[in-house]
């Protein structure tokens, strides 16, 4: 008689986004317990928890490590709004694109590409409406992800996790007020393109900082 499994959604998530030296031996000690008390429940919340708890203690114990990754993420991408996303922008916009994207007014052009997918004003079934709104933030993220996992190998899962966090964050405090200030109407035509470019943001950082593939682990000093 074969051994019961546990659920391995849950499992599958642990591995890949459990951070610190002890994630596989946490996948273990449940794997064990999960077969004396046979719960899939039980296993979820544990699984769930584990993955904040050692989050928690791998950026509390590398906390200049944890800055780091933070300013090496987003500094690649003031590179991309500063100096790349202007030569794109006339490309797949002409020039009239009504905001300012030019390397001589980097704030202006940094708070246009946060708006981006309010001001292109399309839904994604237009070609360059998706180029912009899913295509241009996954390659741009999956680049910042691959950088902030390269420059912070033993801490990778917790650096590349607390940088998608710091991104989701910002989406939030950016859209979130937008989608509740605006009429229904209006806010229906947003939700879907705002969605998928927060997705592919994310998703971005993910596979650059390759949490989605399978990994050894690396002991943390």
């Amino acid at each position: 008689m074969t051994s019961k499994q546990p659920p391995r959604i849950a499992t599958w998530m642990l591995e890949h986004f459990g951070s610190g030296p002890n994630n596989d031996a946490v996948l273990g000690d449940l794997a064990e317990q999960y077969r004396q008390k046979d719960s899939a429940m039980w296993y979820w919340r544990q699984a769930m928890k584990a993955i904040p708890v050692s989050l928690f203690k791998e950026i509390r114990g590398h906390k200049r490590i944890a800055a780091s990754a933070l300013l090496t993420g987003w500094g690649m991408w003031i590179v991309y709004v500063t100096w790349i996303f202007p030569l794109l922008t006339p490309f797949f916009f002409g020039g009239n694109f009504g905001v300012a994207i030019e390397p001589r007014a980097p704030i202006g052009t940094a708070w246009s590409v946060l708006w981006a997918p309010v001001l292109v004003q399309a839904g994604l079934a237009r070609p360059f409406s998706f180029v912009f709104g899913v295509a241009l933030p996954l390659i741009v993220w999956t680049m910042c992800g691959w950088l902030v996992a390269r420059f912070h190998r033993n801490q990778q899962t917790a650096v590349v996790l607390l940088f998608a966090g710091s991104v989701l964050l910002m989406d939030l405090l950016l859209f979130g007020p937008f989608i509740l200030t605006v009429k229904p109407a209006v806010a229906y035509l947003f939700v879907g393109p705002l969605a998928a470019h927060v997705a592919a943001s994310i998703l971005g950082i993910l596979l650059g900082g390759g949490l989605l593939r399978h990994h050894s682990r690396t002991v943390s000093n």
